[in-house]
């Protein structure tokens, strides 16, 4: 059995030389993130529905005032919808790539830069509580296996840290709360250094917080997390104090409450009431499914050989079993254990499945992945030195193939969505309504575009994933000078309709991208 202890074996121990290989390594490891987080930025991966859809909330902040969506109306105006992406991700976001887009303007690639530091801040944090939690090669590995978060079919960090979502930023603060709390803890049985416990609780309950305010999602699982960790090292562990039972999890809730305050506030009863409404409806076809196709497709996921090759729920069980220890190093890694535990449960057993849900944990798994792999092969060095040479092998080949991937990725641009901006800029008057499900437009041009509903988006969800009814909105009925279809008004059909053959006509088309003009005396 692989002893927790085994990486202190006698012939790995560090020495001069190898700090100074796993500083080089290190060191490179940085610098190729830097790169694979900047190359082709605007263009790789192409921007898109959900990212578009959060950019348009700072540009109406920067352009309105008004922290909203927006979209065109037939007679012409603007319509800030009080919803949808207003809360799918935080003001943790929206505020910074605001301040941004004042400073330099609207751009998709100044708001990508923004999550570009997020990323920068996850990756360095996520490093420092590997080194934090073990020791510095498996804190080398666990960077590494960041790096290599992606599969076949779906993004990893680098990917997520190059466009405008939760998951980067989200993950960034955890890594810091996690961070804070391991520091509150290391001063927990020291009675001169009280007044820095207190401290550390409170910034460990401020990044558990942040990441509350960041992406709801992190609602469902971080204050259980906090609250099981606690009732543990009440009745198991005894390794912390009450201050750090108690702060992180009151501060952390206290984040989200705050800033639940401030949207009622700024919202009024009637919105963040419909708001509410909408976010239940929204739950029961995504957070909250209860559906055997989904679970199936969440499991299959976790355990495909192209994530972590595999070695996700194997490395949790280990860290588990890890943390049977009752001292201050197994109240951390039950910290980790449940985060991971609670998020993969949520994700498998009530989830929509799509495996975006799990990424968070997934980028948490890098830490465990890691110590399982570390202390495999140092068992195996010492049991059986051929299988440790595979098993070092299969290592290296779970990191480079992902990796890999990501490189063609970033070396792959996409300026589709750019040359079709400017294709409207020149072609189409600004004042035109041009009717779409392509919310990325928004932010590339300042055409008047008219956006079907938000509760129409919870139909295509349940449509597309869980074979629910089809989307059912009559987008001719405002009579639109134009239509453009493209990836996400392709993917759920909503324009696949008589009208647009009979009264349109395909004047443009880019990538995915096709743009439609009404027919002269047509639509009367």
């Amino acid at each position: 059995m692989i002893r927790p202890e085994a990486h202190s074996a006698p012939h790995l121990q560090t020495t001069p030389m190898t700090v100074g290989a796993s500083r080089i390594l290190v060191a490179t490891l940085f610098i190729v993130a830097v790169l694979l987080a900047t190359i082709n930025l605007p263009y790789a991966p192409r921007t898109w529905f959900d990212e578009g859809s959060h950019l348009h909330v700072p540009k109406a902040l920067v352009q309105y005032g008004k922290y909203a969506d927006i979209s065109a109306i037939p007679d012409g105006r603007i319509e800030f919808r009080y919803h949808g992406p207003t809360i799918g991700i935080g003001p943790t976001i929206m505020l910074p790539v605001a301040a941004v887009y004042q400073v330099f303007g609207v751009g998709l690639t100044q708001g990508r830069l923004v999550i570009v530091i997020y990323f920068a801040i996850a990756l360095v944090a996520g490093y420092a509580l590997a080194r934090r939690l073990y020791d510095r090669q498996t804190a080398l590995i666990a960077l590494a296996l960041l790096l290599a978060s992606r599969t076949v079919n779906y993004e990893g960090l680098i990917e997520y840290g190059r466009q405008v979502l939760g998951e980067a930023p989200g993950v960034a603060f955890v890594f810091l709360g996690m961070l804070a709390w391991l520091t509150a803890l290391k001063t927990a049985a020291q009675p001169a250094l009280r007044h820095a416990h207190r401290t550390w609780s409170i910034l460990a309950g401020l990044g558990f917080g942040l990441a509350l305010v960041t992406k709801n999602q992190f609602v469902l699982i971080i204050p259980p997390a906090l609250a099981l960790t606690a009732l543990l090292d009440w009745r198991y562990y005894r390794a912390g104090t009450w201050t750090l039972r108690l702060i992180p999890p009151i501060v952390a809730v206290g984040c989200f409450a705050l800033w639940t305050v401030v949207q009622f506030a700024l919202l009024g009863p009637g919105t963040f009431f419909e708001n509410l409404q909408q976010t239940r409806q929204a739950a029961g076809g995504a957070i909250f499914v209860f559906n055997l196709r989904s679970t199936l497709r969440a499991g299959y996921y976790l355990l495909r050989p192209d994530l972590f090759g595999g070695l996700v729920v194997p490395a949790l069980a280990y860290t588990i079993w890890r943390a049977r220890r009752r001292t201050s190093q197994g109240l951390n890694e039950a910290l980790l254990a449940l985060i991971i535990g609670l998020w993969l449960a949520w994700f498998v057993g009530v989830s929509l499945g799509w495996p975006r849900y799990a990424f968070p944990a997934v980028a948490l798994s890098a830490l465990t992945v890691a110590r399982l792999a570390f202390d495999t092969i140092v068992w195996l060095r010492r049991v059986l030195p051929a299988a440790a040479t595979i098993a070092a092998i299969y290592l290296v080949v779970i990191i480079v193939l992902p990796m890999a991937l990501t490189v063609r990725v970033v070396f792959t641009p996409d300026d589709s969505a750019q040359r079709f901006a400017a294709y409207l800029n020149a072609n189409v008057p600004e004042s035109a309504i041009i009717a779409t499900w392509e919310p990325e437009l928004g932010v590339l041009t300042d055409h008047r575009y008219l956006y079907p509903p938000q509760p129409t988006l919870d139909q295509a969800v349940r449509h597309t994933w869980l074979g629910g009814d089809p989307v059912r909105y009559d987008w001719y009925a405002d009579r639109p000078e134009y239509v453009v279809v493209g990836s996400f008004g392709g993917y759920t059909g909503v324009y696949h309709t008589p009208e647009l053959e009979r009264h349109y006509i395909r004047v443009a088309q880019m990538g995915t991208y096709a743009l439609y003009q009404v027919r002269a005396g047509s639509g009367e």
